[in-house]
Order: structure tokens, then C-alpha cells, then sequence
């Protein structure tokens, strides 16, 4: 059977057969093609096509590790990378977080498990340490990720990305025919969704792997409303975990809400039919033989009562699957400071940032050398859904239904999307509202958009089908909504263009806003073709141009977010990594500013105080002692300056090394200011500038001034480099430093160099400076005063000032060694009582390494014999930590690591009680003689939860077995 216009959205028998049961429309219900001989419409190729092409296109290199589906490009903008990166442009800017945080600890779980540690629980390389696989926060557990352990590191993100895509689509495709949608409609509303803003902007992090669940949800939620029967919501707990376990619980409980909303609406709307189970299940289900059921009267109890209860049943089997996770998560989430999050919920997007639903970059983009003008970064601010997208939602509300099984489904899809919507853009009492829901008020609920984006995608779909079967109705809410498509995009276009700043901003955002326009408009004349086309073949081209139009918008926006880049730059080594790995031991480094970039040392293996985490308050507290602008964000948090390098409270945390950016001035005492004739310059390259310094200076750097700023240097090629050396009298290089030239550096411009071993210098040196390849410097020249060196460029120096740092490495970037730091693991023979962090940080600038700070509660239950002991580190993994302890009397062993919940301390195999030590550490009560001491993470829970869990699942199996054989046998539902 056809439509009347002569298109197939569904496939056709190829040998005939009973045509499907007919719909309340009238109009034949679609059906996937389940036998060989069927065959789509052109316009069902298109559609299927739009997920093809994002494939090859898109993902393809990524898949064959040609390219790096992550922000490669990124990393080297950031030293130690920097100083050798071949990188010009950054393609995509505004995904920091996935490579400071998301991709480190995705790389060391990776790691962990290929190095034999199947249950890697715990990640202690950044900062206070945070649970690994024991929570799901940093969404290691999920099973899509789980799916990419056996791929290697430079593909793995573009198959999650593979699996995300495929997962939205079965969802998409299974709820539309629960709903009666074509499969092509299905296609491209997960097509839509794949490409939305959501789902694009939060690439490689936590929040797209939860969201890629949500149209399963709905469609498990539609499943248990139309079967009511135990055996349609054992999806449901599956589906919940898949929320659970992809890492970011805000976002699905948004969905959670929506969707148990959905289900409500559906059970109304269903129940408010004859009541027999054949009216509903009959072509709803779409099973073969559903409708050959004889229909049968149900009663209250299945009508209106089990919906729920399955329902319910299925979040409780969710919790016992999910809940050796869940646990854990709320015990760190008790011992996190989340004040600074209590009114996240009245976050809200300005009215300006509406235009991007339609024209993703009318406020500037992430590319290197764009600018940006909204008021929102573009992660959060873009809410791209398409302009053919909602030309499609408005056909879907002013066309009829495209078939009787949707019974509610349209009027929940645009009043959920409106209500994300209200949330997103307006806020006031619609937020206020919402936030008194359970776990809705501390995190923005401008995210509902990672739902809020699927329910619009949905509704296009409609639309794609309402469109496909609207050429007879020609109605006054057809023409209406086929004419408010075009003037919403006109309305949006000229605001795009009244938001910009100036000319030039125009002028990078008009490509944008005009191709928007293009498909917006293109669409809504193909809907106008489809009505009034009197050809079939017209009629056949205008659908087939539709999904053609949301498929170029799609994976225009996708590609212009993505990044993809050199499989090389994944964390490239580098002689600093080396350097470090050499020499860093139990101990710590710190990053100073953009350094390591947070947490993304420790895919190197290096334990950092820096990091991109949740911290423990009473470690949130020490570190802004040691550093008032340690925290960039509530979870970003690195040294500010490398004077700070010099905060006692860092000996305490074990910080053996700071590492800052080679530009970055070292500190020490300079040398030779205002010897510079400024009103004279003079090219470097041939006139090289020289500096004397006495015997035993020790050197750190030197600076000259340059006068004619530099251009853009080239990246690939040979960037030009300054040279510093350190010459003796007999022409000797006795130390020698070089940094790369950049775009733009002008002023006074600093060479590091490791001369700290030059305090041993019996006679005087000579610090030279030259430019080697790259543009022409012009530099001030040297005046006339003494010590001066005329006739050459004007050279200062830096040299160091007895600051307890020891400049050690130069050569990627700055690496200096804190002379002073404590051993990660020490042994105390003495404790003095200390109440509150600034009695504790002050402390630590007076007492000896020998003392340990104690809470004035605990003072009193230790003894301490006031004796030595040598401690030997056997064994120092992130969850697991053997110690050897030989004391000549009772002490405490202090364990620079943050007091955390769920540790347990042994003494010689018996549990012993951990101290806060040094106000956020761990201390373990040693008596004398030798002793083994293990520290290991137990996560609450573990030790039960996870055998719950396993049993959860077999059960589930097992009723799934049952069942089926059951309805094999011909028993009723």
C-alpha cells in the first residue's frame, strides 16, 4: 500500500502480502523491513544516509586511528608541550576540560587494566585523589567506554563516539515505532539528536556517554505504558545503569524526571482508549502476531496501578545494579565542599543565546583567531538544534498526526522542550519550581538541554512524517506553521546580525547565519512542495531534499566542533616527562599557571598537586594557604606564580618540583636594569649582546628587550629560537639555555637557564645571548654604564637568591626543585596540637620535618616516644600503599595524601585507626620496632554491593529466560 502522493517513508513487499492494520489516520503505519525483497523510498535513503555520512566523514580517520578525535592541538598549546609543537591554529578551543581531566583519567584506567589491574578503584596522581572506578563520575564504568578497551589510545575516543552514535539511533528508531514513526524518521530524529548542541559541545566528556541513554529511557518508558507485562520493563534497570555509570548523575536525573513524566501522559492518554489490551498493544507494539491477540477487557489494576509499579520496580533492580557505585558516589560527594553550587539551579542563559539554536555561531566560534561575543563560553552557551529542525517541529504541531498511535506524544514533546527551554533562557519561578525536586538544585539546570534536545529531535521526526502524509491537508494550522518557519528565521538572522559588535564579527558570522537560513528556508519550501506538488516526482524530490538539508547542517556543525587531530600529539613525550619520571620518586610536582594543564601530567605518570577534581574541603583550605589563587574554577585548581613555589605548607604536601612555561620570569635578583640605551636598537642576529657576572653568581636566566614586537611566527617550520650561554674565560660553555620565539612577544623577553651549580665558580663568566633562525629582533642596545657591554645588544640577567628553589631543568620548560619538600612518606617522632587550618599552616613554616600536626583530640590518644625510624617504601600504587617501618620508639607514619573516607590502615594485618595529619593527611600510629604498615581504599559498600549487583544481573537474566520460553509456549502476557 502507498500513500495517496505516492511516496514510501516504509518499505513495500516485494510479493505482496496483507497490507499493515491501518492507523486512526487512515494511513498505513510504518514498519522496519524485516524480509528480504523490500526496498525504500529515495527520501528513506536520505534519511538513513545523514548517520552514514557523520560516519565517514566524520569519524571515519578517527576509527583507523588516522586522526585523533580529541583536542591534540590543544595540549601542545601548553607547556612542556609548546616549546616543540608544530601546531598553528587550534581547531576547537573550548574543550579544555576534556584533556586536563576527562581524557587523563581516562587514559590511566585504560593503563591500569592493560597493565593487569582489572578493578583500578582509586586515581591518586592528581591532587587530594579521587575515586576511579569505585564511583561513576569520571565515567570509566560505563559500558560504552568499557566497549574501547581493547582499542588503542589514539582511536579509542572516536569508537566511543562510534558507540554513542549507534546507541542514540537504536534508541531513536525503537521509540518512534513504538509510536508509529517510519524507520527513516527514526534514523534522522537520532541523526538530529546525535548532531545537537549537546551532544557535539560535550564530546570526550562524561556528559555525552549518559546522555547517549536518553532515548532508550524514553523508549523503555513507552514499552512498560503499552505491554504493561514484567517482561516489557526489564530494559528499564539496563537502561538506568547505562545512565548511572556514564559518569554525569545531574543530566540523568533531568531525563529520569522527563521521561517518568512522559510515561504518565502516555498512560492517560492510552487509557482513555477502549481499555482492552489489543486496542493498545495490537500495531502499537509492532511485534508480528500482536494484533492477532483476541482483545480482552483489562481491569483498573493493569490499567492504571501496573504501569507504575513495573516501573518502579525497574528504578529499584536499577539501584542494585548501580548501587556499588552509588554509594561511594554519595559518601565523596558528603566530604566535598558543595556550597559554592547550592543556587546553581538560577544559572540561565542570556536572551542573546537563543539565536544559536538556529545559527550555532552567531556569537563567535572556538577556532584560534575567531572571536566570541557571548556572554556564555560556548560549551554552555551554544544550543544548537537546527533551523530545519524546527521548521519540522512547527510541521509536527500544525499537521495532523501522521498516525493514531501517538496519543499524547506531541503535546508532552513541545511542552517538555518548552519547559527546558523556560529553564534554560528564562529562569525566575519556572527554576525555582524545579529546584525543590530531589537532586535538581545543584547543578545548572540550563543542562535539561542534553534531554531538552532529544525531545525537539523527536519532534521533528514527527514532523518528517506528518510532512510525508500532508499533501491533502491544506488547512489554515498547516499554512500557518509552513509560514512562521521562515519568519522566526528571519527574525533570528536579523538579531544574529544586531548582536554582533562590529563589522568584523559580522563578517566571520554570516557564513554561519546564511547557511542556517539556506536549509531553514529549504526545508519549508519542500514541505510547501510536498503539499501542493501535483508530480509525484516532485513530490518525491522534496522529501528527499529534506533529510539532505538536516544532514548538511548536522555535520556542518559537527565538524566545525570536533576536534581532530595528529594522533602524535596524544601526549606526546617529552624531555621533561623524563626528566621527572627520573626523578620525582613517591614525591610530587606542582604546575605553575597552564603548566601540565591540571591534571594532564599523570598521563605520564606524574603525581601532581595541581589537578581538575573535587578536593576535600580541609585540602581545599591548605592549598589556598599555600597559594591564595590556587583555584582558577571550583575544581581547577594550580600554583599562580612560581614565588609561590616557596610556601612551606607545599613541603608538607610533598612538593618536590614546580614547573612553569619557559617565558614565565624566574625569580632571583636582576642584574643590570637601566643599562639599556632604549633610544638605540640594534638586530640581534647581528649584533649578540654579553653580560659579566662575577664568580659565583648563580644564574637562572637572561633578558634582553625587544623594541619591534614579533609577528607571527611560523609553527611548523623554524620558529627561531634565543640562545643564552654561560662562557668562562677560556671559552668553556658552562650552562646554556634557549626558548623558542612566539607570535606577538614583545618587551622584555627572558631565557631560563640551569646555572644554579655556578655558585661554585671561582672566576668570573661571560653570559652571551644570540638569535638563531626565525624573524629579525630588534633589541635595545647596551648603554654606557658600567658593566655594560657596548656596542652589542643590551643582556640582563636573573640569578638566583637563596629562595630554597634550585632552577634544574630548562629545556621544554622551567623545572625547579623545591630543596626544602618532605618526603611523601615520613616518620614523626613528636606531634603538636593544631585547631583550624590557619593555626596549621602557620605551623608549618615553624616546626621540624620530624613533628606532625594533630587535631587537638587526637594529641592525646598517640604516644610518641620523641625517637627516628627508618621508613622504606615496598610498594606505592594509587589504592594500595606497603610501608616498612624500623622505629626505635612509637611514632606516627604521615602519608602526604588527602584524608579521604573508605581507607583502611593495617598494622602488621591489624586495622588500626588513620589521623588527620598536618590538618589533611594521613598519619598511622606506629608502635616501636619493625612493623609493616598497608594503607588500601575500600570503597563503602564494596565488600556487599558488588556480589548485589552481580545477583541483580543474573537474576534479570533469568526472568528474561523464563519469560520468554513462556511465550514461546503461547501463554498469555
Amino acid at each position: 500500500m502507498t500513500r495517496p502522493d505516492g511516496g514510501r517513508w516504509r518499505p513495500r513487499r516485494a510479493g505482496g502480502g496483507s497490507a499493515p492494520a491501518p492507523d486512526r489516520a487512515g494511513s498505513s503505519a510504518a514498519r522496519l523491513p524485516d524480509r528480504a525483497g523490500r526496498r525504500w523510498s529515495p527520501a528513506g535513503v536520505a534519511a538513513l544516509l545523514a548517520p552514514v555520512l557523520l560516519v565517514l566523514l566524520l569519524l571515519g580517520p578517527s576509527l583507523l586511528g588516522l586522526r585523533l578525535f580529541a583536542a591534540g592541538d590543544l595540549i601542545d598549546s601548553r607547556a612542556p608541550w609548546a616549546e616543540a609543537s608544530p601546531v598553528e591554529h587550534v581547531r576547537n578551543s573550548c574543550v579544555s576540560d576534556t584533556i586536563d581531566g576527562a581524557l587523563p583519567h581516562e587514559l590511566t584506567f585504560r593503563d591500569r587494566v592493560a597493565g593487569g589491574d582489572l578493578a583500578p578503584l582509586w586515581d591518586n596522581s592528581a591532587s587530594a585523589g579521587i575515586p576511579l572506578a569505585a564511583a561513576p563520575f569520571q565515567g570509566v564504568v560505563s559500558p560504552l567506554f568499557l566497549a574501547t578497551l581493547p582499542l588503542p589510545d589514539a582511536a579509542f575516543t572516536g569508537w566511543l563516539k562510534l558507540f554513542e552514535v549507534l546507541v542514540i539511533l537504536a534508541g531513536t528508531v525503537a521509540w518512534g515505532r513504538r509510536i508509529g514513526l517510519s524507520v527513516p524518521a527514526g534514523v534522522l530524529g537520532g541523526f538530529l539528536y546525535a548532531t545537537g548542541s549537546f551532544m557535539v559541545m560535550w564530546t570526550n566528556w562524561p556528559q555525552s556517554r549518559t546522555a547517549a541513554f536518553f532515548p532508550l529511557l524514553f523508549w523503555a518508558m513507552e514499552r512498560i505504558v503499552q505491554d504493561r507485562t514484567v517482561r516489557s520493563a526489564l530494559p528499564l534497570p539496563l537502561v538506568i545503569t547505562g545512565l548511572v555509570l556514564g559518569g554525569f548523575p545531574a543530566i540523568a536525573v533531568h531525563a529520569v524526571y522527563l521521561a517518568a513524566a512522559y510515561a504518565v501522559v502516555r498512560l492517560v492518554c492510552l487509557n482513555r482508549g477502549t481499555g482492552t489490551r489489543a486496542d493498545r498493544a495490537g500495531t502499537a507494539t509492532g511485534r508480528p502476531g500482536a494484533a492477532a491477540h483476541r482483545p480482552r477487557p483489562e481491569g483498573a489494576w493493569r490499567r492504571w496501578v501496573k504501569p507504575p509499579l513495573l516501573a518502579a520496580g525497574g528504578g529499584a533492580v536499577a539501584v542494585l545494579l548501580t548501587g556499588f557505585q552509588l554509594l561511594p558516589a554519595a559518601q565523596q560527594l558528603a566530604a566535598t565542599d558543595l556550597s559554592r553550587r547550592a543556587n546553581a539551579w538560577t544559572a540561565t542563559l542570556g536572551w542573546p543565546e537563543t539565536v544559536t539554536t538556529v545559527f550555532p555561531q552567531a556569537l563567535g566560534t572556538c577556532q584560534t583567531g575567531d572571536a566570541r561575543w557571548g556572554t556564555y563560553i560556548p560549551t554552555e552557551g551554544i544550543s544548537f538544534v537546527g533551523a530545519g529542525t524546527l521548521v519540522l517541529c512547527l510541521a509536527a504541531l500544525t499537521l495532523p498526526a501522521p498516525n493514531g498511535r501517538m496519543r499524547g506524544v506531541r503535546p508532552f514533546l513541545a511542552a517538555g522542550a518548552g519547559l527546558v527551554l523556560a529553564a534554560t533562557f528564562l529562569g525566575g519561578p519556572v527554576n525555582y519550581l524545579l529546584h525543590f525536586l530531589p537532586f535538581m538544585d545543584s547543578s545548572g539546570l540550563h543542562r535539561m538541554r542534553g534531554v531538552g534536545g532529544l525531545l525537539l529531535a523527536m519532534l521533528a521526526a514527527v514532523g518528517l512524517d506528518a510532512v510525508a502524509r500532508s499533501r491533502r491537508h491544506h488547512g489554515r494550522a498547516a499554512w500557518a506553521g509552513l509560514l512562521t518557519g521562515p519568519v522566526l528565521l528571519v527574525a533570528a538572522a536579523v538579531a544574529a546580525y544586531r548582536l554582533t559588535p562590529g563589522p568584523q564579527e559580522w563578517a566571520q558570522a554570516r557564513p554561519g547565519v546564511l547557511f542556517g537560513l539556506v536549509v531553514g528556508l529549504g526545508v519549508a519550501a519542500a514541505w510547501g512542495l510536498v503539499m501542493v506538488g501535483r508530480a509525484r516526482a516532485t513530490r518525491a524530490v522534496a522529501l528527499t531534499v529534506i533529510p539532505l538539508l538536516l544532514a548538511a547542517d548536522g555535520l556542518v556543525f559537527a565538524s566545525a566542533m570536533w576536534p581532530r587531530t595528529d594522533p602524535a600529539q596524544l601526549y606526546r613525550p617529552t624531555t621533561t616527562d623524563a626528566y621527572l619520571e627520573a626523578n620525582l620518586g613517591h614525591e610530587r610536582m606542582v604546575g605553575v599557571q597552564w603548566t601540565y594543564w591540571a591534571g594532564a601530567g599523570s598521563v605520564a605518570g606524574l603525581r601532581s598537586l595541581s589537578g581538575h577534581v573535587f578536593v576535600p574541603q580541609d585540602w581545599r583550605d591548605l592549598l589556598l594557604r599555600a597559594d591564595k589563587h590556587m583555584f582558577a574554577s571550583n575544581t581547577f585548581h594550580s600554583l599562580s606564580s612560581v614565588p609561590a613555589l616557596r610556601s612551606p605548607v607545599l613541603d608538607r604536601f610533598a612538593v618536590r618540583y614546580g614547573v612553569a612555561d619557559t617565558p614565565t620570569v624566574p625569580p632571583g635578583e636582576f642584574h643590570g636594569d637601566g643599562e639599556q640605551d632604549l633610544a638605540r636598537a640594534v638586530t640581534l642576529q647581528d649584533a649578540p649582546g654579553g653580560r659579566t657576572e662575577p664568580a659565583g653568581t648563580p644564574l637562572r636566566g637572561a633578558v634582553v628587550e625587544v623594541v619591534t614586537p614579533v609577528g607571527d611566527v611560523p609553527e611548523a617550520g623554524d620558529p627561531g629560537h634565543l640562545v643564552v650561554e654561560a662562557v668562562a674565560a677560556d671559552g668553556e660553555v658552562l650552562a646554556e639555555g634557549r626558548r623558542r620565539l612566539r607570535d606577538g612577544e614583545g618587551g622584555r623577553l627572558t631565557v631560563p637557564v640551569a646555572g644554579e651549580d655556578l655558585a661554585r665558580t671561582t672566576e668570573p663568566y661571560t653570559v652571551r645571548v644570540r638569535a638563531e633562525g626565525g624573524p629579525e629582533l630588534r633589541v635595545a642596545a647596551a648603554g654606557g654604564a658600567a658593566g655594560a657591554q657596548a656596542g652589542g645588544a643590551w643582556v640582563g640577567t636573573v640569578v638566583g637568591a637563596g629562595d630554597g628553589l634550585s632552577l634544574v631543568a630548562t629545556s621544554e620548560a622551567q623545572v625547579y626543585q623545591r630543596t626544602t619538600a618532605l618526603p611523601r612518606f615520613r616518620w614523626a617522632q613528636e606531634a603538636r596540637a593544631c585547631a583550624g587550618v590557619d593555626a596549621c599552616a602557620e605551623l608549618m613554616g615553624q616546626v621540624p620535618a620530624t613533628t606532625v600536626l594533630l587535631p587537638p583530640g587526637d594529641l592525646g590518644e598517640v604516644d610518641l616516644d620523641g625517637q627516628p625510624a627508618d621508613v622504606a617504601v615496598a610498594v606505592d600504587q594509587d589504592d594500595y600503599q606497603r610501608v616498612r617501618v624500623r622505629a626505635e620508639g612509637a611514632g606516627v607514619l604521615v602519608v602526604a595524601d588527602g584524608f579521604q573516607e573508605d581507607w583502611v590502615a593495617r598494622v602488621d594485618g591489624a586495622e588500626v585507626p588513620i589521623l588527620r595529619a598536618d590538618h589533611a593527611m594521613r598519619g598511622v600510629p606506629v608502635p616501636a620496632g619493625e612493623h609493616v604498615v598497608e594503607l588500601s581504599y575500600h570503597p563503602v559498600g564494596w565488600t556487599v554491593l558488588p556480589w548485589v549487583a552481580l545477583a541483580a544481573g543474573v537474576g534479570l537474566a533469568a526472568v528474561w529466560v523464563v519469560l520468554v520460553r513462556r511465550d514461546r509456549r503461547g501463554r498469555p502476557g
